[in-house]
C-alpha cells in the first residue's frame, strides 16, 4: 500500500492513533487538526515523506517483533499491509491497523502486539502514556480481544521492556461514545470547538501563516465580543500579577543583597550568577565585514503576531 492510499484509508474512519486526539489527551495534535485531516482533500504533494520518527518505527518494527518473540515465546502474526484496516462490527468508522497479532501464547485467547520506542522521541516512565493506552484499548474494541501487549525499545538503555494490558470495558464504552460524537462532526462537516491547547494554536498558525490585507467586522458577533472581553480581563489580571510578582522579587533582592541563597518558613530563594560565557558580537562583525555578512544572509518569512487592543472605557 503506498503512502497516499494509507492516508486516504485513514480518512474513512477513526484509527487507534486517533483515539487520544478524540479524547483530547494527545499533546501533539488537536481535535481540530484531526477533523481537518478527515475532511480535507489529500493530495500527493501534501504528504510529508521525510519523517524520521515514522521511518525509524517501520525500520525497527521487525527487530522489536523478533526480540518480543524471543523474550516471551509468543507467536506473532504479521498483518498484510495491502489489506484495508479492520473495522468494528457495530461501528464501521472505528478502524484498526495493528503492528502484530498474538496468535499463540500462554493465554487461551489471541491478543494485540504494539511496538513503541522511548527516550529519543517519547517520555515513557513506569506507566503507559495515556495516548498509547487509548490506542491499544481502541484496537481491543475493534478486534473484540481481551488483552494486548506493548514491546518498548528504550534508546537510552538499549533494552526492550514488555508490558501486557488488559481490556478496560468502562474505558472502551466511554471511548466509543466520544468517537461516535467526533465521527458525527466529520460526517456533518461540523468542526469541533476550539481547544485551549498549544497543539491547537500551532495548527491554526500553520493553517493561516500568511496574513492578507483584509479587515473583518465582528461587531455583531456576540461570541467574539465575549472572547474579546475575556482577553481584556486576562491581560489586566496578568499585568496586576506581574506587578505583584515584581514587588515581591524586589523585596527579596533588597533583603538578600549579595547573598545567593535565603531560606525561610517553607520556602527557599536563590539569586545566583550565571556562569561567565562569551558571545558573538554580530553588530561589530557586520560593521567590520559587511560583504561577508551579506553573503550569509537568508530570506526569512515574517511570522504572524497576535495582538489585542481595547478601547478605553
Amino acid at each position: 500500500m503506498d503512502e497516499l492510499q494509507w492516508h486516504l484509508d485513514r480518512q474513512k474512519g477513526i484509527g487507534g492513533s486517533d483515539a487520544s486526539t478524540v479524547l483530547g489527551i494527545n499533546p501533539w495534535k488537536s481535535r481540530l487538526q484531526l477533523y481537518h485531516e478527515k475532511v480535507d482533500e489529500i493530495k500527493q504533494q501534501d504528504i510529508v515523506t521525510d519523517n524520521i520518527r515514522f521511518d525509524l518505527g517501520h525500520i525497527l518494527e521487525p527487530y522489536i517483533a523478533k526480540k518480543y518473540t524471543e523474550k516471551t515465546g509468543r507467536l506473532l502474526m504479521e498483518i498484510d499491509p495491502s489489506l484495508p484496516p479492520k473495522s468494528h462490527p457495530l461501528y464501521p468508522f472505528m478502524l484498526a491497523n495493528i503492528d502484530r497479532g498474538i496468535i499463540k501464547s500462554e493465554r487461551p485467547k489471541p491478543g494485540i502486539a504494539e511496538f513503541k520506542t522511548k527516550g529519543a522521541f517519547i517520555n515513557w516512565d513506569e506507566d503507559i502514556p495515556p495516548y498509547y493506552h487509548s490506542q491499544i484499548q481502541h484496537y481491543m474494541a475493534v478486534y473484540g480481544y481481551s488483552w494486548g501487549s506493548f514491546a518498548v525499545l528504550d534508546f537510552n538503555k538499549f533494552e526492550i521492556t514488555i508490558t501486557d494490558v488488559e481490556r478496560d470495558d468502562v474505558f472502551i464504552e466511554n471511548l466509543i461514545e466520544e468517537e461516535k460524537k467526533f465521527w458525527d462532526l466529520v460526517q456533518n462537516k461540523t468542526p469541533p470547538k476550539i481547544e485551549s491547547t498549544k497543539s491547537c494554536a500551532d495548527f491554526l498558525k500553520e493553517c493561516y501563516g500568511q496574513a492578507e490585507s483584509i479587515t473583518i467586522d465582528l461587531s455583531d458577533n456576540e461570541e467574539a465580543t465575549f472572547n474579546a472581553k475575556t482577553l481584556k480581563s486576562v491581560k489586566v489580571s496578568y499585568k496586576n500579577l506581574d506587578e505583584i510578582e515584581l514587588t515581591s522579587k524586589n523585596y527579596f533582592m533588597d533583603l538578600m543583597k549579595n547573598a545567593e541563597k535565603a531560606i525561610g518558613d517553607g520556602y527557599t530563594i536563590t539569586w545566583k550568577n550565571d556562569k561567565d560565557s562569551t558571545k558573538f558580537d554580530m553588530d561589530k562583525f557586520k560593521f567590520e565585514n559587511p560583504q561577508i555578512y551579506k553573503k550569509y544572509l537568508e530570506p526569512k518569512k515574517g511570522s504572524r503576531r497576535f495582538l489585542s487592543k481595547f478601547d478605553k472605557e
